[in-house]
């Protein structure tokens, strides 16, 4: 993990690459979501079953991205006040791991198409279960790296705070979603 800690990747390059695995990890579900679209709406059909993979990939990667850095823009710096750890440094490394946990549900998305049964649940079960699992292993990086002992507790408490506030939020919309599309 020493690349992260010396910065050894540029930023824009590391924010590409969360780009293409949040359009990995959402492309499913925003393959769904066109198809339903094409359906519903007939005069958006022909143009949506074109480019229906291309645009659900750019879609699924496009909404959480932007949803992800002003989310991050905003916590990262409350996280930082009350930790005493430094935002830039911790914003820089979230997206690491918030890549690896998109690779992992956008791989475990493949089972969708031999159960599709499992679709809503597992869109929401299997993107809560994951991300918190590589948050926590963030959670734990984070407070080795940039918190000092002392404040680890304060760190844990803002940090997994607004995670918790984000995930039940998305899981809202995500149920939503699920039973009106």
């Amino acid at each position: 993990m020493d690349f992260i800690d010396k910065k050894k990747i540029n930023k824009y390059i590391v924010m590409t690459v969360l780009f293409l695995s949040f359009g990995y990890a959402q492309w499913q579900p925003s393959r769904g979501m066109l198809a339903y679209l094409s359906y519903s709406y007939p005069s958006l059909g022909q143009a949506a079953w074109l480019f229906n993979d291309v645009i659900a990939f750019l879609m699924g990667g496009i909404i959480p991205m932007l949803a992800y850095e002003i989310i991050t823009m905003f916590a990262a710096r409350f996280v930082s006040r009350r930790s005493g750890g430094v935002a830039d440094d911790m914003k820089y490394a979230l997206r690491f791991f918030y890549i690896v946990a998109n690779v992992v549900i956008g791989s475990v998305k493949f089972v969708y198409y031999v159960s599709p049964v499992i679709t809503v649940f597992g869109n929401i079960l299997i993107d809560f279960t994951v991300t918190t699992a590589v948050f926590a292993f963030y959670l734990w990086y984070c407070a080795k790296r940039y918190v000092e002992n002392t404040r680890w507790g304060a760190m844990l408490l803002s940090a997994g705070g607004t995670y918790l506030i984000v995930q039940a939020l998305i899981t809202v919309f995500n149920l939503v979603a699920g039973v009106l599309l």
